[in-house]
């Protein structure tokens, strides 16, 4: 039996170790906050999409890493996943999954381009000439989440209640 204990108590202590190594860990917010109330002044997404590139709603993207194996330029870099969801009344109306892309730990500021919860509100309906981007009224839920692929991943996302 002691034969046995040994051997367990080393697996252990290295699985311990490896679990928590090569992790990252941060936050999306918007205006600083991770739940986010906007009401919009009409039911059209292009200015909801105005004040998003006017920067009334900032969108920052912030994570640190832990034991990240340094790239040929001597610098930690991350493969990161940002999906986002859409939702009218509880109800699902898109879902996009963005293909990773590379970063460095540390604070950016993102373009709302980055997400694709305009184009999801912009198509919900059929955009004939004279009506474009103008969507139903009602309350809608953005979800925001990022992902770090290959590394244990905890990046708490933003969600937003937009009222149109």
């Amino acid at each position: 039996m002691k034969k046995f204990i040994l051997p367990l108590i080393v697996f252990a202590v290295l699985f311990t170790i490896q679990t928590s190594a090569q992790s990252i860990s941060g936050f999306i917010k918007v205006k600083e906050q991770q739940k986010l109330e906007i009401t919009a002044q009409n039911n059209n997404v292009v200015n909801l999409y105005a004040a998003f590139r006017e920067n009334q709603y900032p969108i920052l993207f912030s994570f640190n890493a832990a034991d990240i194996p340094l790239n040929s330029d001597k610098k930690e870099v991350v493969m990161i996943q940002f999906f986002t969801t859409v939702k009218k009344d509880g109800k699902l109306i898109g879902k996009i999954e963005r293909s990773p892309i590379p970063f460095f730990p540390g604070d950016m500021f993102m373009p709302v381009e980055c997400f694709d919860f305009i184009p999801i509100l912009s198509n919900i309906q059929d955009n004939k000439l004279g009506q474009i981007s103008e969507i139903p009224k009602g309350t809608y839920q953005v979800t925001l989440e990022a992902v770090a692929n290959g590394v244990k991943s905890a990046i708490s996302p933003v969600n937003m209640f937009i009222k149109f």
